[in-house]
C-alpha cells in the first residue's frame, strides 16, 4: 500500500463518504444563481471533514458553465501568503488576473485603488519594499504608483467601488472566488481573509465561496471583537452549508479495508476477536475521513516490519491509539508487568485494585462518560483485566501466546518495538519449522542455531524455540510428528544446556521443555497404540541422558507415589521396553568411556541405579574400577557440587528480594554408587601430583574447598 498524502478527491468516482450530492446541489445553486449586489457563500465543516474535497466536487460540477464561459473560477490560497498586506495584495492580484481582463481600464484602475483603499497606506509601503511572491510585479507598481499619487488624486473607497460596481454589472460572466481552509490560518491572516471579502463582497456577479470550520472561525472572531460573536461572520455570509457527516458505518469499513490492504485478512479463527477489538477498540476514534487516512498511513510505516509476529487485531487497536489517544498509548506501554497474563486472585480488594487500574491507567482523569469506553478497551487487549471490572477470571493465558496477542508478555514488546521481541521466535521462522517438522536435517540445524543464539539474559533462543513449538504443537501436521521427535529424542542431550535452566524459585529447563512439549504433541494427540510406535520409534536413536530419563517417567506412571497412579504415557509394554533401551544406552556408554565425559554423569549414575535390576550395586562395582582414571574423578569433581536457593521471607521485618544462591558438596546420596573416601583421597592426590592442566586442577580445588567448607556463594 502507497502511503496517502491526504489530497481531497477531484471527482464524483472518487466520492466514498456520500459528499457529492451535496456538493451537486450547491454547484446547481451557484450556476443558476443572480448576483446582481454579489453573494458569500460558505461550506462549514470541522478539520478533517472533507470540506476540500466538497469544494473540489462542486468545481467539478461547475465545468459544463465554466466551459462555456458563463462562470470564471478564481481559487485564492491564503497559505502562500503570511501577513495583512501580503494577502491584501496578493488577494487583489488574483481578482485583477481573472477580472481585470474584461474591465475597462477605468474601472481595472477602481479594482487597483480599491486594494489600496483597504489597506493602510503606509503598511502596502513597506509590505512593497519586501514582498518578495512572484507574479506580483504589476500589481505591486500599481499600487506603488496610487500611493506616490495620494496627495494629487484621492478618491474615496466608495468611489472606488461604484465605478467597479457599474463595470461589473455589465458583465455576462459571474466570478466565483473560492477561499478554503480558512480556519487553518493565523487568526490575524483569518480576520483579514473575512475583512476583505467583507470589503468586497458587494461587488455584482461576484460570488465568494467560503471553507472552514465555523465552531473555530468564530473563536477567531470572539478572541478580537468580544462583542460581535456569530454574529459578525452572519454580516459577511448569505448563505451557509454545514457539510453532512460522513457515515459512521462507511468511514469504519475504508478502516478495515485499508487494514487488510495492509495487513492481509484475518484467518477463520481470528475473525470474531478482529471485530471484537475493532468496534470496542477502534471504532469509536473515527470520526472523519482524515482519521482514516492517519491510521492507513501509520499501518503502512509500521506494519511490514512485525508482519506475522504480532496479531492484527491488536496491532491496528495499539496503532489507532498511538495516532489518537497517545496518553492511553503511553500507560499500556509502561505497564506490561501489570497488564499481561491471566494474573491471580490474592491481593488488594476488588474495589482497591479497579481504583489502582483506574490510577495506573489515567482513567481517573478522564471524563466519567469516557471512563467505561476506555476500561472495555482495556479489557478487550488484556483479559487479565477482566477480573478487575468484571469479576471473570482466564486461565493460563497459553492461547494468547500462541496467537502472539500483545496480552502475552513474551509478545508485548514487539507491539512498541515494531520488530519481534527477543522473547519471541520470529513467525517465519516458526512457520518453517512446523511446515518442515519432518525434515530432520532442517529441524536439527534449526535447534543447534537456536543454541547458539544467546539472549540478553544469557540463555538461550533453543528454550523459546522449545515453547514456541509447545504453544503451537497442534498446528504440527499429525503425519510429520513421529519425524519431529524422533530428532528431538536424539537432539535432548544437546539442548540440556545450563545457560536455560531458570535459577533461583523458579522452575525449568531445557529437558522439562522437551516433557511439556510431548505432552501436546504426542501424549494428548493420539491414541495408546500410536503413541507407543512414536516413542518407540523416537527412543532407538535417542541421546544416552534424555532416553534415561524419559524412560523413568514412563515407569514412574506404573509405580503408586502417595498410593496413586499417574496417568500412564505409554503401556506398560512399551515402558519396560524403554528401561531396556536405556539400560543399553548406559552399557554402551560405559564400554566406550563417553558416559565420563558426560556433563550428567552424575544423574546417569543415579538412573541406572534404579533401573538396572541389580541396582546400586552395579554401579558401585564399576565406579571402584572407574576410580583408577583420572577423567573419571575430574568428571565426579565437577559434578557433584550441587547449588540451592533460599530466601528470606520477612515476617518480623523486610525479607529478601532475591534468592541467595548456595552451591555445596552433599555426598551422602552418593555413598551406595560410590566410595567416598577413596574419591576423597584421589581428588587429593591429583591436586598435590600437580600434572593436570590448569583447568583441571581448578575444578579440583573447587571441590575441595567446597568439601570443606560445607558450602559457598
Amino acid at each position: 500500500m502507497t502511503l496517502s498524502n491526504d489530497q481531497p478527491i477531484a471527482t464524483p468516482s472518487d466520492d466514498r463518504f456520500g459528499l457529492d450530492p451535496f456538493a451537486a446541489a450547491i454547484a446547481k445553486s451557484i450556476a443558476s444563481m443572480a448576483a446582481p449586489a454579489g453573494v458569500v457563500l460558505a461550506v462549514n465543516g470541522a478539520w478533517g471533514t472533507g470540506k476540500s474535497s466538497a469544494i473540489n466536487l462542486i468545481r467539478h460540477h461547475l465545468q459544463a458553465p465554466i466551459d462555456a464561459g458563463y462562470i470564471v473560477i478564481v481559487p485564492f490560497n491564503p497559505w502562500w501568503f503570511a501577513g495583512a498586506d501580503t494577502l491584501t495584495l496578493a488577494f487583489f492580484q488574483e481578482l485583477n488576473k481573472a477580472i481585470g481582463p474584461s474591465l475597462p481600464k477605468t474601472a481595472r484602475k477602481s479594482l487597483a485603488n480599491l486594494g489600496r483603499c483597504v489597506s493602510a497606506v503606509g503598511a502596502v509601503a513597506g509590505a512593497l519594499a519586501n514582498l518578495k511572491a512572484p507574479g506580483l510585479g504589476e500589481l505591486i507598481e500599481s499600487v506603488a504608483g496610487l500611493v506616490g499619487r495620494l496627495s494629487s488624486n484621492q478618491r474615496t473607497v466608495d468611489q472606488e467601488h461604484k465605478d467597479l460596481s457599474n463595470a461589473l454589472s455589465e458583465q455576462k460572466k459571474r466570478f466565483l472566488v473560492i477561499i478554503d481552509d480558512i480556519d487553518r490560518l493565523s487568526p490575524d491572516d483569518a480576520l483579514t481573509i473575512f475583512r476583505l471579502v467583507k470589503s468586497v463582497g458587494r461587488l455584482p456577479n461576484v460570488i465568494y465561496l467560503l471553507a472552514f470550520d465555523r465552531a473555530i472561525a468564530e473563536r477567531i472572531v470572539a478572541e478580537r471583537f468580544p462583542t460581535e460573536g456569530p454574529s459578525y461572520l452572519e454580516k459577511i455570509i448569505q448563505g451557509a452549508f454545514e457539510l453532512p457527516p460522513p457515515l459512521v458505518d462507511v468511514l469504519r469499513q475504508q478502516v478495515v479495508e485499508a487494514a487488510v490492504q495492509v495487513m492481509g485478512e484475518p484467518g477463520e479463527q481470528q475473525r470474531v476477536r478482529f471485530w471484537n477489538v475493532f468496534y470496542d477498540v477502534v471504532a469509536p476514534y473515527i470520526r472523519t475521513p482524515r482519521d482514516v487516512t492517519r491510521i492507513a498511513n501509520h499501518l503502512a510505516i509500521t506494519w511490514p516490519a512485525v508482519a506475522g509476529n504480532v496479531d492484527r487485531a491488536d496491532f491496528l487497536a495499539l496503532a489507532t491509539l498511538q495516532v489518537f489517544d497517545a496518553a492511553l498509548y503511553s500507560a499500556i506501554r509502561e505497564h506490561p508487568s501489570e497488564l499481561c497474563g491471566a494474573g491471580d486472585r490474592v491481593g488488594q480488594r476488588p474495589q482497591d485494585i479497579a481504583e489502582h487500574y483506574d490510577n495506573l491507567m489515567g482513567i481517573a482523569t478522564r471524563p466519567e462518560r469516557e471512563r467505561p469506553r476506555l476500561r472495555g478497551v482495556l479489557q478487550r487487549l488484556f483479559p487479565r483485566l477482566d477480573s478487575v471490572w468484571a469479576n471473570v477470571w482466564h486461565g493460563d493465558g497459553s492461547d494468547w501466546r500462541r496467537e502472539r496477542l500483545i496480552a502475552s508478555a513474551e509478545n508485548f514488546q514487539s507491539y512498541f518495538a515494531f520488530a519481534p521481541s527477543e522473547d519471541v521466535i520470529p513467525a517465519e521462522r516458526i512457520e518453517a519449522l512446523i511446515t518442515r517438522a519432518d525434515d530432520r536435517d532442517y529441524v536439527a540445524t534449526a535447534f543447534r542455531e537456536a543454541l547458539a543464539r544467546r539472549r540478553r539474559n544469557g540463555s538461550t533462543s533453543a528454550a523459546l524455540l522449545l515453547e514456541e513449538l509447545t504453544v503451537r504443537a497442534r498446528d504440527i501436521d499429525a503425519n510429520r510428528v513421529g519425524a519431529l521427535t524422533a530428532t528431538l529424542f536424539a537432539l535432548g542431550d544437546e539442548l540440556d544446556v545450563e545457560a536455560d535452566v531458570v535459577r533461583g524459585f523458579g522452575m525449568g529447563n531445557n529437558q522439562l521443555r522437551l516433557h511439556w512439549l510431548f505432552n501436546v504433541l504426542v501424549t494428548e494427540r493420539f491414541e495408546d497404540d500410536e503413541r507407543d510406535r512414536i516413542y518407540r520409534d523416537a527412543m532407538a536413536d535417542a541421546a544416552l541422558h534424555w532416553a534415561v530419563n524419559f524412560a523413568e517417567r514412563c515407569i514412574a506412571c506404573y509405580q503408586p507415589r502417595d498410593g496413586k497412579l499417574h496417568e500412564p504415557l505409554v503401556s506398560q509394554q512399551a515402558a519396560a521396553q524403554f528401561r531396556t533401551i536405556s539400560l543399553e544406552k548406559i552399557a554402551q556408554s560405559v564400554e566406550n568411556g563417553s558416559i565420563i565425559t558426560h556433563p550428567r554423569i552424575n544423574l546417569l549414575m543415579f538412573a541406572w541405579s534404579r533401573l538396572a535390576p541389580d541396582g546400586a550395586a552395579h554401579v558401585r562395582s564399576w565406579t571402584d574400577e572407574a576410580l583408577d582414571h583420572d577423567a573419571f574423578v575430574i568428571a565426579m569433581a565437577r559434578a557433584i557440587p550441587s547449588e540451592s536457593w533460599s530466601r528470606s521471607m520477612g515476617i518480623d521485618s523486610m525479607g529478601d528480594r532475591v534468592g541467595r544462591r548456595s552451591v555445596r558438596v552433599d555426598l551422602r546420596p552418593y555413598e551406595q554408587i560410590l566410595d567416598v573416601e577413596r574419591f576423597e583421597t584421589r581428588v587429593n592426590q591429583l591436586i598435590d601430583a600437580g600434572s593436570r592442566s590448569n583447568e583441571d586442577v581448578t575444578v579440583l580445588r573447587h571441590y575441595r574447598d567446597l568439601q570443606r567448607g560445607g558450602h559457598g556463594d
